[in-house]
């Protein structure tokens, strides 16, 4: 009887102690994955100017203060009539595309807006940035 209750004590705590690790490994896993880098979507970039309220009737100094407040964007070029920017995904995963953002200028505002990987740009965007 003392030792069929001390096989079940020790199973209980061999349980819980198993049980406590794997959720302690859980939670490092999922706190890892939080910390990671993350990847930037055409989506995701475009989301973060209009959140910023950045649209083609802004001005050119409104799209400078958006990557001043937003450090994680490279600005490659930046001149009165035109500003090339770049989301580094390249950085985070060697398989995944930059994002770029291209706007070019009128009467200081945005005339033209573009957002995507280079791919999907008719200029040489990536030759911009070094």
């Amino acid at each position: 009887m003392i030792r069929r209750l001390f096989l079940v004590v020790v199973g209980g705590i061999l349980l819980l102690a198993t049980a406590g690790c794997k959720s302690k490994a859980a939670s490092e896993s999922a706190s890892n994955e939080a910390n990671k880098p993350k990847i930037y979507s055409l989506t995701d970039v475009d989301n973060e100017l209009k959140e910023a309220g950045v649209q083609m009737t802004s001005t050119q100094e409104e799209l400078r203060n958006f990557f001043k407040m937003h450090p994680n964007y490279q600005v490659c070029q930046d001149t009165d009539y035109m500003l090339v920017a770049r989301m580094r995904n390249s950085k985070v995963d060697a398989h995944a595309s930059d994002q770029y953002i291209f706007a070019t200028y009128r009467d200081g505002k945005i005339a033209e807006f573009e957002i995507g990987p280079p791919e999907f740009s008719v200029g040489n965007l990536a030759s911009y940035c070094h």
